[in-house]
């Protein structure tokens, strides 16, 4: 069960991305238990944070990297998208 600390958006001890390796394992997983939802569920993830990391070094590039810093939406996205080389 998911806690609801998590499905209300509340903060938890461990708010790191997952990294790409947590995320294959937990794709490896839920395909060997044909969880067809989950397996939806990490794809989009993935994409998401594919797109979000192209979003982000558009914006750095147009109007620099202070663009971003000033928005802690932005700097959570640049986070959370960049959370692939852990």
């Amino acid at each position: 069960m998911i806690p609801p600390t998590v499905i209300d958006g509340g903060a938890s001890d461990d708010d790191a991305p997952l990294s790409d390796v947590e995320l294959r394992e937990l794709l490896t997983r839920a395909r060997e238990h044909d969880d067809r939802r989950l397996v939806r569920l990490i794809t989009g993830y993935v994409t998401l944070r594919r797109v979000m990391a192209d979003v982000i070094a558009s914006i750095e590039a147009r109007e620099g990297g202070a663009a971003v810093a000033r928005a802690p939406l932005l700097l959570r996205a640049r986070e959370l998208s960049r959370a692939q080389g852990r």
